[in-house]
């Protein structure tokens, strides 16, 4: 068949029309699997598989079409004949219309491949400058200096640098170094070169904020930290009302300076069309100012204020109810009030209705729902958010403390130590493998993450508080006196004011714990567990017993309340069953410790509790087989012998043996190293 004769035979038998055809349907699915498949919750590769299903229907197609015709009988076999071809000259006007087929197929095919080729193979992108990071480039963004002539603007540059530097935390092709990490560096004299160090990042976003009247002038600069070169510069003038596309201009321009290639749903982020009536985003600002602070009663209060006056002008405001819910939850987690937990979650859930992506919504929900014992809502929270951004550190954090809570231990050290991998030199990652390890009885090994958090944060009293207490409960006893009064000097919280009744308790100067206890409770009126402890130090005093009863009622009152909201807090249970035990109520307290050790089987401090009660109760044999779980899940034996609740038991030759054994083992662990 010549040439001629086959042109001919695919203008009879339509090939021409159903390539057309074909190309301009698959054209046309390309674009709706592209819009619809993500809404639908399918990623690139149903796209691409597609895509190749198009593909490979396109040559099949025009095989069937050149064997089959469609008739008003049927599909029938198109009959092989000879075709004058004398009646298919190519005429300008047939050559004009199988040119625009050939630059359909052509067009739709160029689409196709380009469409399938794999970004990490495009080779512009691997031909960019040595001045240019990687896909995955690591920055941080600096707290903007506030340049106005009052001084008490600064929270309005701290606020921009935020909302900046969650908006690059959304793109997954960026890492960028945690907000608690980079804001330590405010108000202080380092060069580029150390705080990128510290941070381990490669580039830095610093800028500065004038107020005049209305307006903001803005100025920005993006660091390479190698060499100090500036990447970028720019200063703008904005009315105030217009800083949502502010922040967006300098994050496109951060973005664009790094030449990174963002996905779909990176440049969706950045296209966002978002807009808040300024006083209100002034109100948000403040409040986000309050909770960069250390959290009490005072600046909580403040923070909870100036949400709700935010919300007040713009009731749809998401990141308003996302930031009220951040500071109701702190609230209770501070003062153990239940009507601040209830208020937090309705905050957190409008959040939710409002802007399902947002990461900030996600992990606060994931902190909730860890807090009200429902882990497997708490554990979908966290996922989500790390769905949203690869790298959320936090949500990290907040996984691994739900595994934790949920007795999920070796998924919770794996997990704390890829939020370490992601961000090493930031100081919360590093405390809650701290706090999980001494949690799990691994005292000696938390010491050396507390001694992180107080060289990447030297001027916060939680560093010194935690390694107060591990080096306490590893019997370093002026180790642990020199951390607290440390921690105390930097912030008399909650916390130090416990522990430093703790340790007036281990030796016997009961009034001065119940001092302490009493001091804790006064910044936290509602926390059960101060209530128990000044229970605790009133039982043991030669003048101040007859005060026990009460602080204790008190304590299983709060406890119960607790209970409420977390069903599920084995610790709080076997607390309970201590508290319980002191008022007399023998049924209960053993009810209490069953439940407590049903619960959590692996928890120390669920046997410690459980075998104070049961001492308390007469149940002598009980009480000493619990504290035989506590030692081995880590609980110190030194501090058993220093405990004034089991002085029952000296004397007894179980528990004389089991604390020679426990002892006998403990050195030869120190041996061992």
């Amino acid at each position: 068949m010549d040439t001629q004769q086959f042109l001919a035979q695919l203008q009879r038998r339509g090939v021409y029309r159903v390539a057309a055809i074909y190309s301009a349907a698959a054209w046309a699915l390309l674009q709706v699997a592209d819009v619809l498949f993500p809404i639908f919750g399918f990623g690139d590769g149903a796209v691409t598989i597609v895509l190749l299903v198009g593909l490979a229907g396109f040559p099949i197609s025009l095989m069937l079409a050149w064997i089959f015709d469609f008739t008003s009988h049927g599909i029938v076999e198109t009959p092989s004949v000879e075709v004058d071809v004398h009646q298919f000259k190519l005429s300008p006007a047939r050559v004009a219309e199988l040119g625009l087929i050939a630059i359909l197929i052509l067009l739709v095919g160029y689409l196709f491949f380009d469409r399938l080729k794999p970004q990490s193979e495009d080779l512009a992108s691997q031909a960019i400058s040595s001045k240019i990071g990687s896909a995955r480039a690591t920055i941080a963004v600096m707290p903007f200096v506030n340049s106005s002539d009052t001084p008490s603007m600064g929270y309005f540059g701290d606020g921009l640098a935020e909302e900046i530097l969650n908006l690059l935390a959304k793109l997954g092709e960026l890492n960028v170094s945690a907000r608690t990490s980079s804001f330590y560096f405010k108000n202080k004299t380092v060069d580029i070169e150390t705080i990128a160090a510290h941070l381990g990042v490669r580039y830095v976003l610093e800028g500065s904020v004038r107020h005049f009247g209305n307006r903001v002038r803005v100025t920005a600069q993006l660091i390479d930290a190698t060499d100090s070169f500036h990447l970028w510069s720019e200063t703008y003038e904005r009315d105030i009302s217009n800083l949502f596309t502010l922040q967006d201009d300098i994050a496109s321009e951060v973005v664009g300076s790094l030449r990174v290639t963002l996905s779909p749903s990176s440049k969706d982020t950045l296209d966002r069309d978002f807009s808040v009536d300024p006083s209100a985003y002034d109100y948000y600002l403040r409040g986000r100012d309050y909770l960069r602070k250390p959290a009490d009663n005072s600046t909580l209060a403040n923070a909870t204020e100036l949400f709700h006056k935010a919300l007040k002008l713009a009731p749809e405001y998401a990141d308003a109810y996302a930031g009220l819910c951040d500071a109701l939850l702190l609230r209770y987690q501070t003062e153990m009030d239940v009507d601040w937990f209830s208020e937090a979650e309705n905050a957190c859930l409008r959040a939710q209705q409002l802007d399902s992506r947002a990461i900030s919504v996600h992990i606060a929900l994931g902190n909730l729902y860890r807090g009200s014992g429902q882990y497997a809502l708490s554990e979908q929270e966290f996922n989500r958010a790390i769905e949203l951004q690869a790298n959320a550190v936090d949500a990290y954090i907040g996984l691994a403390n739900t595994f934790s809570a949920n007795s999920k231990h070796a998924l919770a050290e794996q997990i704390l130590t890829r939020a370490i991998e992601l961000q090493p030199n930031y100081w919360q990652a590093s405390m809650a493998m701290g706090r999980y390890l001494f949690n799990a009885g691994r005292v000696e090994e938390s010491i050396a993450y507390f001694r992180r958090i107080d060289d990447l944060l030297p001027e916060s009293g939680a560093a010194s508080n935690n390694l107060g207490n591990a080096y306490f409960f590893s019997g370093q006893f002026e180790e642990a006196v020199t951390a607290w009064e440390e921690a105390f000097r930097r912030a008399p919280t909650v916390d130090v004011y416990s522990n430093l009744g703790t340790s007036y308790f281990f030796v016997n100067r009961y009034d001065e714990a119940a001092e302490m206890y009493a001091k804790a409770l006064h910044l936290a009126p509602l926390h059960f567990e101060g209530w128990g402890n000044l229970g605790d130090a009133y039982s043991h005093s030669t003048t101040r017993s007859d005060l026990a009863p009460a602080a204790y009622q008190r304590a299983l009152e709060l406890a119960r309340a607790h209970l409420k909201i977390n069903p599920s807090d084995a610790a709080t249970f076997a607390m309970a069953g201590h508290y319980l035990a002191h008022l007399g109520e023998r049924e209960q307290s053993l009810e209490n410790v069953n439940i407590a050790q049903q619960l959590a089987q692996s928890d120390m401090y669920v046997y410690y509790f459980s075998a104070s009660a049961l001492c308390t109760l007469g149940e002598l044999k009980r009480s000493i087989a619990a504290l035989g779980n506590a030692i081995a899940l880590g609980y110190p034996p030194h501090l058993i012998g220093s405990d004034a609740s089991f002085s029952a038991l000296k004397g007894l030759p179980d528990f004389e043996e089991m604390m020679v054994n426990s002892q006998r083992v403990v050195t030869q662990a120190f041996e061992g190293e």
